[in-house]
């Protein structure tokens, strides 16, 4: 009589579940209904418009999202129910949150700037070359997250930060920088991270003199995008414009190396910040990171072993598009959480795909 009773107990519990379930049918189910309902209602829309020239053009934009909302909604709904349960577990097979994060991090393009834009600390500043630092901001502008290093605050300078910053925050690559360095004996300890803007924005308002710089390589780099190109027939010479109003421009030289003019803000905002100033050189150590950026440095991340509820929780309660991903305090990746969301919708669908 009581393994009856703890039967039923089982049973009104499972059926509790399963009418409180957001999509209560599998997640294949999900994602094959998404496309079925965009085409659906694209067919409405166009049936619609032909019979009854309703709704308007101009409600175009506000139509497509409510489409593609809509068509999305199961799949939605599946990730909801499944980060509200704190795990994952598709026909009896449990996912794993961390193994979804190694996933996700394989296609996170990273790159790590380890030493002043590849110039030597111990390099003076009147010797410094532009060339290795076009080769450090490809590199940045290539990846989606950008590492950068302060080691024990004695490699990287605040120009050359601010260097990185602007550009990247001008085109909006990388997405992310983050910073790590070395705290307690520690390397590679994870310091925060923020969206370039921001960084800028910080930078401009503490630094009167590094935001005259930056103005001014902006006007130059205005003036050059309005000239007309002048013929260049050696390679190794500067690449020069005439303006509207008759003069020449030239872009800065760099050594050994034809200037890149996709690169003509930087190198123009190098120039200006290559003279004399209470700026040459100062260092950018942690607590000089703080006074910077502190406001707006994300400094919160999670442990790569962490269990499947605290990652929940840190997807349903932060609407971040980056999550810091640690080892023991110190960094390992910076994910992007629409790359996290579709790893574990793809191992949904895998492991719904497994023979019972």
């Amino acid at each position: 009589m009581s393994d009856a009773a703890a039967s039923a107990r089982s049973g009104a519990g499972t059926g509790t579940g399963t009418s409180r379930r957001l999509w209560p049918w599998s997640a294949q189910r999900a994602l094959l209904s998404a496309p079925l309902i965009l085409v659906a209602l694209v067919l409405a829309l166009t049936l619609s418009r032909g019979v009854a020239d309703w709704p308007e053009q101009g409600y175009d934009g506000w139509l497509l999202l409510g489409i593609v909302t809509l068509s999305l909604l199961p799949v939605i709904l599946l990730f909801l129910q499944t980060l509200n349960a704190g795990s994952i577990e598709v026909a009896g097979v449990s996912l794993s949150f961390a193994a979804a994060s190694e996933s996700a991090a394989e296609v996170v393009r990273t790159a790590t700037l380890t030493e002043n834009l590849d110039t030597p600390e111990d390099m003076p500043l009147e010797r410094t070359s532009l060339r290795s630092i076009l080769r450090a901001l490809r590199r940045a502008h290539d990846s989606e997250v950008t590492v950068v290093d302060l080691r024990q605050g004695q490699t990287w300078w605040e120009t050359r930060l601010f260097i990185l910053i602007a550009g990247a925050a001008r085109r909006d690559r990388p997405q992310a920088i983050a910073f790590v360095g070395e705290r307690n004996g520690t390397p590679g300890t994870f310091l925060g991270w923020a969206p370039p803007s921001r960084l800028l924005a910080a930078h401009l308002k503490a630094d009167p003199l590094l935001s005259a710089a930056h103005e001014r390589a902006r006007a130059k780099t205005a003036a050059w995008q309005l000239g007309q190109p002048l013929p260049n027939p050696h390679a190794s010479v500067a690449p020069s414009v005439m303006l509207p109003w008759g003069a020449n421009q030239s872009l800065p030289p760099v050594e050994n190396q034809t200037p890149d003019p996709a690169f003509a803000f930087e190198l123009y905002l190098q120039q200006d910040l290559d003279r004399p100033s209470p700026e040459s050189g100062r260092l950018v150590t942690i607590q000089r990171l703080r006074e910077l950026y502190e406001v707006f440095l994300v400094t919160d991340s999670i442990d790569a072993q962490a269990p499947d509820d605290a990652w929940a929780e840190v997807l349903t309660a932060s609407p971040r598009r980056f999550f810091a991903v640690t080892t023991a305090g110190k960094f390992k990746v910076l994910i992007p959480r629409d790359a996290l969301v579709a790893a574990l919708v793809a191992r949904l669908v895998r492991a719904e795909d497994r023979p019972s």
